[in-house]
């Protein structure tokens, strides 16, 4: 990579996360300084105090990508460079310099694998998933949110702020971008109340975890009905103050408060196969009051050879290639049983950990029940099993029924298809008291 800065302390910040992409920077004052000899494939430049001008677009190589560092407060006056599709990334950098952040960004601009939160986490940080399909769905995925987001700390109106993110990426993911076979949305003018009486819709992911210093959400749609054009369309209507209310094309965030609401947007965008949004948002400077958008991610993935189009670069793409095509991938997740106890239902736990996926594939398929109360009796297949105990799936087995019951409460029954069950399904069913 090459940087173009004459900031000392950015160059010394720069060399000290190097090393963790895999790749060499040069560091140059000015345009002038690259070499066409030495063509770089993602270039750096520091636009705090200077702004590109002619000779910088016409040395960066056409395929190379581009990555502007700006002040933290001028984000929405600097959206129009994103209209250079080189350009990825709109990096704030103020008082601190963000490693985690600019690792994430040179990496998914030099490797290309561009889909999933975790890259935005350190390493060890463990994220979790949720699927939805309707509108009660995305109801109940709130309010895991919200409860995660309070044990890990959040306080209330970060909480807030989270909830709307998560309520206006959950609508468009849900209702905005799916799209028929021409390109227009399959539920254009439904009103909300007749897009929550729907019972089903295509599902999409939803990814949260917490770093203690990030909070994150990640929102994921099977379909990838948004483009870059129509993406940078929204983003200068926010830069005008504009408000966006045609939903057309699976765009309609809702854009300006989002931007108003997180530290960090980022899009991930898979034309005709997936787009992600993730909102983070920075516990740290909203405790100094500093609130809204500070830098924003616009990635496209790399065409796909025609040999590679159904294979899966990582887990989280393979689970959104599926949903797409109508196989319910992602398994509904929640955290910890204390999380759902207030809910009356059950989520399946999938927690995505470093190094976790290649144990997996050689471990039997196991479902395990926690219930609440905890001396409730669980069955599966008709079979007494016990509590917190790991139940070997059989082979032959495509799908299981699972029941807890205790007496004074409501029978809870669910049934689950192999399929969707993943390496592991780890059950916290709540039984309801029956109140007399």
């Amino acid at each position: 990579m090459a940087v173009i800065t004459r900031d000392n302390r950015l160059k010394r910040a720069v060399k000290r996360v190097t090393t963790a992409t895999g790749s060499r920077a040069s560091f140059i004052g000015d345009a002038s300084g690259l070499d066409p000899n030495d063509p770089p494939q993602l270039v750096v430049f520091d636009a705090r105090r200077d702004n590109p001008d002619k000779l910088f677009f016409a040395k960066v190589p056409h395929d190379a990508k581009i990555v502007y560092i700006i002040p933290g407060d001028t984000l929405v006056q600097k959206v129009t460079l994103l209209k250079d599709a080189r350009v990825t990334s709109l990096l704030c950098h103020d008082e601190r310099f963000d490693d985690d952040e600019f690792i994430a960004t040179s990496t998914k601009c030099l490797r290309g694998e561009i889909f999933g939160l975790q890259k935005y986490f350190p390493w060890g940080v463990t994220t979790f998933s949720m699927v939805v399909k309707n509108y009660e769905q995305k109801g109940r995925a709130i309010d895991v949110l919200m409860q995660y987001a309070k044990l890990a700390g959040v306080r209330g109106p970060v909480r807030d702020r989270i909830q709307l993110v998560a309520d206006e990426l959950m609508m468009n993911a849900l209702y905005h971008a799916p799209v028929d076979d021409n390109g227009n949305e399959i539920y254009a003018g439904k009103s909300l109340k007749e897009l929550a009486q729907l019972e089903e819709v295509s599902a999409i992911q939803v990814q949260y975890g917490c770093s203690g210093r990030y909070f994150g959400i990640a929102v994921r749609d099977g379909g990838g009905s948004l483009s870059r054009q129509r993406a940078l369309e929204y983003l200068t209507r926010a830069k005008t103050g504009s408000m966006i209310e045609d939903k057309a094309g699976g765009a309609g965030l809702g854009l300006i408060s989002v931007m108003r609401s997180v530290s960090k947007l980022v899009f991930n965008l898979d034309p005709g196969h997936s787009t992600e949004v993730i909102g983070l948002f920075d516990m740290d400077l909203f405790a100094k009051g500093k609130v809204g958008a500070r830098s924003l991610h616009l990635f496209t993935e790399a065409p796909r050879d025609a040999d590679d189009a159904g294979d899966a670069d990582d887990e989280e793409h393979a689970a959104a290639a599926a949903t797409g095509g109508g196989r319910a991938a992602w398994v509904l997740a929640a955290l910890l049983g204390a999380v759902v106890s207030a809910m009356a239902t059950a989520y399946a736990l999938k927690s995505r950990t470093p190094d976790a996926a290649p144990a997996a594939a050689t471990q039997p398929l196991t479902v395990t029940v926690s219930p609440d109360p905890r001396d409730a009796a669980v069955s599966i297949r008709g079979t007494r099993v016990p509590a917190g105990t790991q139940w070997v799936w059989p082979d032959d087995v495509a799908s299981v029924t699972v029941e807890v019951e205790k007496p004074g409460f409501e029978k809870w029954t669910r049934r689950f298809a192999r399929r969707d069950a993943g390496p592991g399904l780890h059950l916290y069913p709540v039984l309801r008291r029956i109140e007399h």
